[in-house]
């Protein structure tokens, strides 16, 4: 078994797609909403009125 580089590394990306859906709870819990678009896709994240949160992926045009 030979050992991949960090891109290739499924442990890392998936701490890392982790580590950025989280940070963007966090925004959006505080600041009222978040966008990121993030190569064809588009993460928004909405603040609730009611301490929850809107999760919800969009393709971009």
């Amino acid at each position: 078994m030979t050992q991949g580089t960090i891109l290739r590394n499924n442990r890392l990306l998936g701490a890392l797609a982790l580590t950025v859906l989280l940070a963007a709870l966090v925004t959006a819990h505080f600041q009222g909403g978040v966008s990121l678009e993030l190569g064809d896709m588009m993460l928004s994240v909405q603040s609730q009125h009611e301490d929850g949160v809107v999760l919800s992926f969009v393709r971009a045009p």
